[in-house]
Formats: structure tokens, sequence, C-alpha cells
């Protein structure tokens, strides 16, 4: 009988022996099973992100504007003199009058088709025609201008802004001193706004923004009776 029981004893341990081994081998199974998937999961993840980094951009780029191209100004060879406080005044150009100052009573722009003040002198002159500073000053600006070719702008020692437009080039930079009889660039062959005139100089002239006559300031010399005649 106590055999019997010994016997049973052994059975019972090596039966719970297998249990716990067959347990244990379940388990690592089913981890081996998990980490291959989990593994298969990472690399089509992988490969995926991959793919996308790999793959062009679809997103969309603004069309670039167009850019506006600055004014050629002919090569500068900048002398900055003296300025005196008052001084004459020297002809721009050689010609004549041919448009006058008027604030009041519109005339007919051919070349805009249109009727509107005319708020500048116009001189006649010759297609690179050097065009001449009249009174001494200091450049603020140069620019290039559809309607009225290259535009230069001083500031006079009396304080007027002196324009001279219908250039074909400049001579002079902003921030530059000029004096009287310097010359500033040559003319074009006619400005687009006012071709209904031929080559000519536009002149403006102001002082804190409102309007001058151009004439008053040019009358010792110019000699209206004579197109062309010169000083």
């Amino acid at each position: 009988m106590g055999g019997f029981r010994a016997r049973a004893k052994e059975w019972m341990m090596e039966y719970a022996y297998l249990v716990t081994l067959g347990a244990v081998i379940a388990v690592v199974a089913a981890s081996a099973l998990y980490t291959g998937e989990l593994q298969e999961r990472q690399q089509a993840a992988l490969e995926g992100i991959q793919a996308a980094a790999g793959a062009p951009e679809t997103v969309s780029s603004p069309v670039p504007e167009k850019a506006t191209p600055m004014p050629t100004i002919a090569p500068l060879e900048v002398h900055y003199a003296p300025l005196s406080a008052q001084g004459s005044v020297v002809r721009p150009v050689g010609g004549a009058v041919v448009r006058g100052w008027d604030p009041a009573l519109p005339v007919l722009w051919e070349a805009l088709s249109c009727v509107q003040v005319h708020l500048g002198l116009d001189l006649a002159g010759e297609a690179g025609e050097g065009v001449k500073c009249a009174a001494d000053g200091v450049v603020e600006r140069v620019v290039l201008d559809d309607l009225w070719g290259v535009r230069v702008e001083i500031r006079q020692m009396d304080g007027r802004l002196a324009v001279y437009a219908g250039l074909e080039s400049a001579a002079v930079a902003p921030g530059q001193n000029v004096t009287r009889a310097q010359q500033l660039g040559v003319l074009m062959t006619e400005i687009p706004c006012e071709s209904e005139l031929g080559t000519h100089l536009h002149m403006e002239l102001s002082r804190d923004g409102v309007s001058q006559d151009p004439e008053g300031m040019l009358a010792p010399v110019l000699q209206k009776a004579v197109a062309g005649q010169k000083d």
C-alpha cells in the first residue's frame, strides 16, 4: 500500500512538471508569434514612411510676380561740387518754347487723346542733345517713366524742385550736388505723352508742391522769337 502511494505521488509530480513545461512552451511560442507579427507591422510602417518621403510634393507654389526693371542709367562720374546760395541761371537746351505753362487753360494732348492743363515748360531740342542744369542744387531722384522718359528731379538752392523730363539717359545720381550748366543727361527722340511736339525738354518747377512757371526763372536766358537760337 505504501509503495502504491509513493508511485502515485511520483506520477502526480511528473504530471505537474509536464503541465508546467507545456505552459512554458506555449507562452514562449505565443511570444515568438507576437514578436514576429509586431516586427512585420513595424517594417511595413517604415516602408510606408520611406515611400511617402520619396514621393514628390504636390503643394502648389504661387506664380512669381513680374519684376519691374530698374531704369538704365548711363555710367556716372560723380563730382560733389560746392554749391552757391544764389546765382544766375542757364538755358537747359537750345530751342525755343513750344508749349508754355498754364494751370488754368486746358490744352489738347494729342498723344494721350485728352484735354488737360499743362504744368510745365516745353523747350525744343535735338535728339541726343545734352540737357544742362539750370541752377545749382542736389539731385533728389532719377526715375524712368513710361510717359515721360527719364526724369531728373533737382532740389535747387532756393528750395524749389525742378524736374527735367524727356531724357534718354541720365549722367547724374541721387544725392549728387549739381551746378548750373552741368550736364544732366541727353534728350530722347520724343516724349511718349507729348510726341506731337517733337524732340523737346519738359521742365517743371514747384515750391512746397505748388506748381510754378519755369519760364519766369529762365526768362533772362530764353529767346522765344527764334527756334533753335542759343545764348
